[in-house]
Parts: C-alpha cells; structure tokens; sequence
C-alpha cells in the first residue's frame, strides 16, 4: 500500500522501504519412506491411487484433482500434468493451468500403476481420473481430507513411528523417495514442476548428498600428482591420479 501511495503521489516516499521484515519460517517437512506410504495408501481405501500418485509422481493436490484420463499413458506409465483445479475465494474451485502455467510429463512408478489402471477402468478419455463423488465439479481437498486424516491417525496408532502427515506433504515424500533413488537437481525439478532448479534445492537440497568428502579426495589424488610431477619431472602423474580414484 505504500508503495502504491508513492506512485499516486499521496507520499513522497515509503517509510518502510529500509525496514527488513523477519523471515517467513518455512513448516518442517516430513517424509514418509515406502512401506509407510504404502501403508497409508491401503488405508485410505478409494482415494488409494490418489495417495499414491501424489506421493510417487509428485503431483500437487489441484494437479491431481484435474487429470482427466486422457492425460495418462498406461502403456508408457506417464502422466501428462497441464492443469490445475484450485479453489478460489468468492468463486469456489476453478480450473486452469499448472502454478507455473507449463506442462510436465512425469513417470508412474509400477507400485502406483496398478491401482492407477484399476482406478481409470473402462472410462473415456474426457473423464476425470477421480471423479467428485457430488457437489462440485472435482474433488475436493476436504473430501479427501474426510478419508486420509481418519488413515493417518489409523497409521500412528497400528504402524511404530509413522508421523503425523497432510495431503500436501505428500509432494515432500515424492522428493525424499527420488533422491534415495539418485535424482539429480533437474529430474526433481522436472517432477515437482518447480519454475527453477533453485527454488527445488532451496526446498529439497538438504536432502541431497553433498559429496564434500569425495570432492576432497579427487583434489588431493590430483594435487599429489602435480607435486610429484613437480617435483621428479616424471609423467607418472595420471597414474597416480588414476590409482587414487580406483
């Protein structure tokens, strides 16, 4: 507002430009490994492939609510993402395109196809992946919220250790399980349909090995060699380097 009232002339300038404000603190993430996931899937009954693909294909909530059949490849286990279905204040749930208007193709891990394939059926192509079961033209965050809170609470009580987890945490379990599976930066950026491979290891690079300890080997292999070609005039040094790094 004051910003505004600087170009509208009501100010001559903004008493709070030179005020930092506190750093916004970002919520704990938490991941679930594959049996929980699973666990919780099983629990969650009809929204089952739901809960999976968004924890294995790292769709957000809206993504997934918009997929339309024609979207997925069963064959080729890939999902095309190009639109979202959010909820709009005064207006209720809208569709439109992905937060970052771009489409992504994505691959469907086989633990999710399955139940996937079972939830598509026979339907056309037009149809909704999962359809709303009445009210509204997609389904809702609440209502799935109705099924996997009771689950969640289901899993904490019957599996040892499993967290307290929300649908949309679920998109932090799709980016743990990739990198334990050797994602590098730009496949998760790919997946998680981030705009920048900076906003994805802001998020997630953490998580990531920083490899310190190897980069320190490689320098030392490759700085011994140097000094001992400096020091001997040999040609030895590749070898040196080669036996250092085997």
């Amino acid at each position: 507002m004051l910003k505004f009232a600087v170009r509208s002339g009501l100010l001559i300038r903004n008493p709070a430009e030179d005020i930092e404000l506190p750093r916004r603190l970002e919520a704990e993430h938490v991941y679930l490994d594959h049996m929980q996931l699973i666990r919780l899937a099983e629990e969650c009954g009809r929204f089952e492939s739901l809960v999976l693909v968004l924890g294995y294909c790292g769709l957000r909530f809206g993504e997934a609510t918009a997929l339309r059949i024609g979207d997925v490849d069963l064959d080729t286990a890939r999902i095309r993402v190009r639109r979202s279905a959010t909820h709009v204040r005064g207006y209720g749930y809208m569709e439109g395109t992905t937060k970052n208007h771009a489409a992504r193709t994505v691959p469907v891990p086989r633990v999710a196809l399955g139940p996937l394939r079972k939830q598509i059926g026979k339907r056309s192509a037009s149809k909704l992946v999962w359809p709303p079961a009445a009210g509204t033209p997609w389904v809702t965050i609440g209502a799935l919220r109705w099924v996997f809170d009771p689950a969640v609470k289901t899993c904490t009580k019957t599996v040892e250790g499993f967290p307290k987890v929300t649908p949309h945490q679920l998109r932090h379990t799709c980016a743990s399980l990739a990198i334990s599976a050797g994602a590098n930066v730009k496949v998760l950026q790919t997946l998680l349909g981030h705009k920048t491979a900076t906003m994805t290891l802001d998020r997630y690079g953490h998580l990531m090995p920083d490899d310190l300890d190897e980069i320190a080997r490689v320098m030392d292999a490759a700085a011994e060699a140097a000094a001992y070609r400096l020091h001997t005039g040999s040609d030895r040094a590749s070898s040196i380097v080669l036996e250092n790094q085997s």
